[in-house]
């Protein structure tokens, strides 16, 4: 495979999503709002298309071509490891907690998940949620839950634009509202419910909450925040989350930037801010805020112009 895979987002739009897609990333989004945009994900709750027309599913799953796209580490992978999406919460989102991949195989026969924030615009004020206080012992999780009394104990955390927030399963975490994020996270759509803020659904109803399931898989010391590196005076790059399922760079690129793909595992790129121009195999492709694409593990040398800043997600 010797060119970038551009992907086609699939948009999904939920009672607290806004206009930023739209009018930020200049999504072409037909609704009035939209709540996240599905960018590079072989999930069968929205599959991404390439400018080759296939789903980028179906390229994962054609072993005559799965290696030389998606590299080595792939090999042994029935599923496309990552789900990348960038979401725009005009309101809250409700408090929830993802399972680790031992209890999700054990009660869901699914994959847990383990994910990242990268947020891209918020309003001055913005915050987000990410684990419980520190004076809460584990033990008074549960009694606390069941009293109604969740608010009080919530971590609340102020944020900035070019802020990396790392998700662990295990981490009660909500974005809340003002926010515009990228997000990285495992192939999984596997989400327990907490509180919701007391809202009712398109429906009428209120939103199905998973308490038990919740308070079984919570963990109190799971939370943590990285302040990403954002200086468009040089070019840099920074590896700000390196975990067991993924690892994502910040490049923040004032001139230019100069990469030669592995052949180990392709790299999902998003550009989070600016624009410019990636040049490989004697051809240019503009690139702008909001896109996203795959390098291919066999690609081989890259290079990309501009003031622009990225986020890479590799293997």
């Amino acid at each position: 495979m010797q060119e970038p895979l551009f992907m086609e987002p699939i948009y999904k739009d939920y009672i607290w999503g806004g206009t930023r897609l739209k009018e930020y990333l200049k999504k072409d989004i037909k609704t009035d709002t939209a709540a996240e945009s599905w960018e590079i994900s072989t999930n069968d709750a929205g599959l991404s298309k390439t400018q080759t027309g296939q789903t980028l599913k179906e390229l994962f799953e054609d072993e005559t071509v799965k290696e030389e796209i998606f590299g080595t580490k792939t090999k042994n992978m029935e599923e496309f490891p990552l789900l990348i999406k960038f979401i725009d919460a005009k309101d809250n989102l409700s408090v929830q907690v993802h399972p680790d991949d031992e209890y999700a195989f054990k009660y869901e026969n699914d994959k847990g998940k383990t994910e990242m924030w990268y947020v891209m615009d918020c309003d001055e004020d913005a915050k987000i949620i990410c684990g419980i206080k520190e004076s809460i012992k584990q033990e008074e999780i549960a009694d606390i839950i069941h009293k109604g009394k969740i608010r009080e104990i919530l971590n609340e955390v102020p944020i900035h634009k070019g802020d990396v927030i790392f998700i662990p399963s295990g981490t009660i975490h909500a974005i809340l509202k003002g926010t515009l994020i990228c997000e990285i996270q495992q192939n999984s759509n596997l989400t327990y419910r907490v509180y919701d803020w007391d809202r009712i659904g398109k429906d009428g109803k209120p939103r199905e909450l998973h308490i038990e399931k919740a308070i079984d898989v919570i963990k109190q010391d799971a939370k943590q925040k990285i302040v990403a590196t954002s200086n468009q005076e040089v070019d840099i790059s920074n590896n700000v989350i390196s975990c067991n399922y993924f690892k994502v760079d910040t490049i923040c690129i004032g001139s230019k930037y100069k990469q030669t793909s592995s052949k180990e595992t392709f790299e999902a790129i998003m550009v989070v801010d600016g624009s410019g121009i990636i040049k490989t195999n004697g051809k240019e492709y503009k690139i702008k805020l909001g896109d996203s694409f795959i390098i291919p593990a066999s690609l081989g040398e890259y290079e990309i112009e501009g003031i622009i800043t990225l986020l890479k997600a590799y293997l």
